[in-house]
């Protein structure tokens, strides 16, 4: 989860750093201008919306795979207790 907000925060970065150098660089009029950057944000937002969805999938994903595993592992104790009970009565009535 670390790496994936490390890698979103560089990527918000390293986009607000562009538009700005773009804006500076610019050779086009203020109107121009304003046109690209309301384009660019709109890309921007597309983008950062794509990102957290991807995300979004993968935790659920990640979730699901250990809410399985959890299972799985509670059901074997489970087991392991019944077949420790089963043998520990089995020997107290063979005594």
């Amino acid at each position: 989860m670390s790496n994936t907000s490390d890698t979103l925060l560089a990527f918000l970065i390293g986009a607000a750093m562009g538009g700005a150098a773009g804006l500076l660089l610019a050779p086009n009029t203020g109107t121009t201008t304003r046109k690209k950057l309301k384009k660019s944000i709109g890309e921007l937002q597309s983008r950062g919306e794509d990102i957290y969805e991807d995300a979004e999938k993968a935790i659920e994903k990640k979730t699901g795979e250990i809410g399985r595993v959890a299972k799985n592992q509670v059901d074997a104790v489970k087991e392991a207790l019944n077949e420790g009970k089963a043998a520990y009565i089995k020997e107290l009535k063979s005594s």
